[in-house]
């Protein structure tokens, strides 16, 4: 498989640090609010890649996602939403309120949470602060009025590059933040933050000094990456908004060598604007009727181009996803009546073959996708459809394959009775017992000889 890598900047053959698995580690949300449909088209990526390696490379896949249950955003709601509430009692219920409705949401649009083990950050406080430490005991961090801050400066006096996902001019391109007086340099960014009245905060002692407060944002994903997979491991995705600066940090906080791989999706937009909740167009999945459809939306799009979402993508996406299932439903009816179906042989192997490798090519599902609806107008009512629709869904997560449904005995009497008014030409009833059943769900194809009922 080719991936795009971003530390180099180019397409490369996929090596996994140790043969025969891949260890995958995504940025997961800030839980203080719904997250819009932006942030799951980065999800959904990442659900893409770890499926991709293991039913197309045949590897075994350890895929961990954060859940960022303290930091700034958090701090913002609580005090706007739990006034007088204990503070670490007010985090808690908000955090765990919007980690379950993000969990809801990733497996509407088709993520298995069996596949994906969630770390939060306030469950991993020990880990970042023994990464903190060592990067003071190295002279790379210092203290400030009660914070701890990563001195960018001191971190390139070791030889090592600070910018290794951007062309950067460090100082010129620097986040400023309000505390930017209490800092050495200004493109240095906190690592541990001092407590503020009314904040939720965490013992922390570095070199005799109590340090009570919280961790930064950058951290965390550093120490929940590296303890949970340890260091380096494959594969590091992500929106490209956070190339700069949270997974440049990230590479930084950790030595310079974090990931092998970071794998970056390009933004959602609406009417040609980035989705953002700073800009207040952006819509959550409660706004979409159907949730692998906006999956399937995303999938038509390569995940390094940037794609709109509209009224008319996301029912475009809607119908052509109710066509496929109904292409595979109508094969599977095919197969249980016992209605002869031709084996095309070299067209299920030419689309096993062309799926598989439009997806090795970095993930290119837009090539997957029409290999697909080349191969349903060719063999939709061929032995082996179903079968490779299945395989192929594994790796796009759409729900194409449904159990069929048996028809009930009140259903296979009308069907019983429309196949004898058509024996006897009966064509007046024949076609009002059809229409019936259309009421019913059922669908209709006549054949020479014969009648084909599916359940659409």
């Amino acid at each position: 498989m080719k991936l795009f890598n971003s530390l180099t900047n180019k397409k490369e053959d996929f090596t996994p640090i140790q043969a025969g698995s891949v260890s995958i580690y995504s940025c997961g949300p800030t839980v203080y609010d719904k997250i819009h449909i932006g942030n799951l088209r980065a999800f959904i990526t990442a659900d893409l890649l770890q499926r991709s390696l293991r039913i197309v490379e045949k590897l075994s896949v350890r895929w961990v996602m954060n859940i960022t249950d303290i930091d700034d955003k958090i701090i913002a709601r609580l005090e706007r939403d739990y006034p007088g509430v204990e503070p670490e009692a007010a985090r808690a219920k908000l955090t765990t309120q919007y980690q379950e409705v993000f969990l809801q949401d990733i497996s509407r649009v088709g993520i298995k949470q069996s596949d994906v083990q969630i770390v939060s950050a306030v469950d991993s406080m020990v880990a970042m602060q023994q990464m903190i430490e060592n990067l003071y005991r190295q002279g790379i961090a210092y203290i400030s009025e009660g914070s701890v801050y990563f001195s960018v400066e001191r971190y390139r006096a070791t030889g090592q590059v600070y910018g290794q996902l951007v062309n950067l001019d460090y100082e010129a391109e620097a986040r400023v933040t309000d505390d930017q007086d209490q800092k050495e340099g200004v493109a240095d960014f906190a690592l541990w933050k001092a407590q503020k009245p009314g904040e939720p905060a965490w013992q922390f002692v570095l070199d005799g000094n109590e340090l009570p407060g919280r961790p930064g944002w950058h951290i965390e994903c550093s120490a929940m990456s590296v303890g949970a997979l340890g260091q380096p491991f494959d594969i590091h995705t992500g929106g490209v908004d956070l190339k700069f600066p949270h997974h440049e940090n990230e590479i930084a906080q950790a030595g310079g060598t974090l990931a092998n791989y970071f794998v970056h999706n390009e933004f959602l937009n609406v009417n040609a604007e980035k989705m953002s909740k700073s800009l207040n167009n952006f819509f959550t999945l409660d706004d979409v009727a159907d949730p692998l459809a906006f999956r399937l939306l995303c999938l038509q799009a390569h995940y390094r181009s940037q794609m709109d979402f509209s009224d008319e993508s996301i029912q475009a996406a809607h119908n052509r996803l109710l066509g496929l299932r109904a292409a595979v439903r109508k094969n599977q009816y095919a197969q249980e009546s016992g209605v002869t179906l031709q084996l095309k042989a070299d067209a299920n192997k030419a689309f096993a073959h062309n799926f598989a490798e439009a997806i090795r090519d970095d993930l290119n599902t837009p090539l997957a996708l029409a290999a697909l609806a080349e191969y349903e107008k060719e063999a939709s009512m061929s032995a082996g459809f179903a079968e490779q629709i299945a395989w192929a869904d594994q790796v796009l997560g759409i729900g194409l394959v449904n159990e069929v449904i048996p028809f009930s005995s009140e259903e296979q009497a009308l069907i019983a009775e429309r196949n004898a008014a058509r024996a006897q030409s009966d064509f007046a009833t024949s076609d009002k017992i059809r229409d019936g059943l259309r009421v019913r769900n059922i669908d209709v194809e006549d054949l020479s000889g014969s009648s084909l009922y599916w359940r659409m």
